[in-house]
């Protein structure tokens, strides 16, 4: 896609804390990318995701030119 940002973080969420996710007690998590950018997501981008130990992975973000999301994968 023509004017995309793609940004790649590491993330481990406990299943504790997707426990206060999924009970509201946040709406966005902050991430801190390979290159060094901190950006905060939807938390709700995030609960496809979820396995019964948590959220853990390296994921890629896709925006558009003027940041407003695309897409959430995993790519491990």
């Amino acid at each position: 896609m023509f004017g995309e940002n793609r940004y790649r973080f590491s993330l481990s969420m406990s299943k504790q804390t997707l426990l206060s996710l999924y009970k509201g007690a946040f709406q966005r998590v902050r991430v801190r990318t390979f290159e060094g950018l901190v950006i905060d997501i939807d938390a709700n981008h995030l609960k496809k995701f979820t396995t019964e130990d948590g959220i853990h992975g390296i994921f890629e973000l896709v925006t558009t030119s003027s940041n407003k999301f695309v897409k959430l994968i995993q790519i491990e």
